[in-house]
């Protein structure tokens, strides 16, 4: 790759912050020691802000918003806007060219996808999501990274809606369909096993393939922060509840092959996922196609049970 382009997607990526937030502060926070975990991250930043992420989402709590419809999500098959993969040693990185764009009612402008990244546990057995849905967690989370307007990043994290993140689930189980994209990505960590590796992706995938069939038109949305320092307050989400069901090999893959360091003998790259915050007073949105609609049910309704009654009744009388 040539390495002007390096460069330029590697300061793209820390400034939004799902990685390295910047240089100064690239090695001031982790997610496992104690001494730069989670706990630790109040004094970087805006991390002791009142409309931090993650956030665990209460369906019932949630405000149907009637114009929530489905997003809509331009360039997502192109398989050549995947540029490359890259271990940064907080998570795995994939850089995207221009051209994938997102739209959505309740969204104020048309967002440009920058890069996406994931955030996982320790495989099947210990779950990795950032978000929760009444109160459960899922396996992996994958969270692709949009600026306003292709706005810089730099302007960005200027804007209080200058990032929309889309936050979609993984699930492992065994019943889940073999997928050749996600197949494709896993093969590819193994090319970016060590912190700084990174790899061309040359037409692999597509993000679309990586969704599989996730229905569009149903998901949460609320205000709130980037999830690693600076944790600066500028994001919408849009979270989507339906996980991507994957084999558990490939939930697996992530903390067997990847290393949090330049060393083969490093830890592994495993649990970095922020813990949930506070909602405070924040209102989370329900799409259109989460209202639960009245099921239609054969038993008969009161007012469809009077004539019954009545013959019953009559029937007896006679009795």
């Amino acid at each position: 790759m040539n390495p002007t382009w390096v460069q330029h997607f590697i300061v793209l990526g820390t400034l939004l912050g799902a990685g390295d937030t910047s240089t100064d502060t690239a090695d001031t926070w982790c997610y496992e020691d104690p001494k730069c975990g989670p706990e630790t991250w109040a004094a970087l930043g805006h991390c002791s802000g009142t409309r931090q992420s993650p956030i665990n989402i209460v369906t019932p709590a949630a405000v149907h918003n009637p114009h929530l419809g489905a997003v809509s999500l331009a360039g997502y098959g192109d398989a050549g806007k995947l540029i490359s993969m890259e271990n940064t040693g907080k998570t795995v990185y994939v850089h995207l060219a221009d051209g994938l764009h997102l739209s959505a009612q309740g969204l104020p402008a048309t967002y440009t996808a920058k890069s996406f990244h994931l955030h996982w546990g320790q495989g099947a057995a210990r779950p990795g999501s950032e978000h929760f849905i009444n109160h459960k967690g899922f396996s992996m989370e994958l969270h692709i990274v949009h600026t306003k307007n292709n706005l810089s990043t730099t302007d960005a994290l200027k804007d209080p809606e200058g990032i929309a993140v889309l936050a979609f689930f993984l699930q492992a189980t065994a019943h889940a369909r073999p997928s050749p994209s996600w197949d494709s990505f896993t093969q590819h960590l193994k090319k970016v096993a060590l912190k700084g590796e990174d790899t061309d992706l040359e037409g692999s995938f597509s993000l679309r393939e990586l969704l599989g069939s996730v229905d569009l038109a149903r998901y949460y949305r609320y205000q709130g922060s980037l999830t690693t320092p600076n944790c600066d307050e500028v994001v919408v989400w849009t979270v989507f509840p339906d996980p991507i069901l994957v084999p558990p090999d490939v939930v697996t893959a992530f903390p067997s092959i990847l290393n949090s360091t330049d060393s083969d003998s490093g830890p592994r790259l495993q649990n970095n996922y922020r813990p949930l915050q506070s909602l405070g007073d924040r209102q989370v949105e329900a799409s259109v196609a989460l209202r639960v609609a009245p099921s239609s049910s054969s038993t008969p309704r009161p007012a469809a049970l009077i004539p019954l009654l009545i013959s019953i009744a009559a029937i007896t009388w006679h009795l």
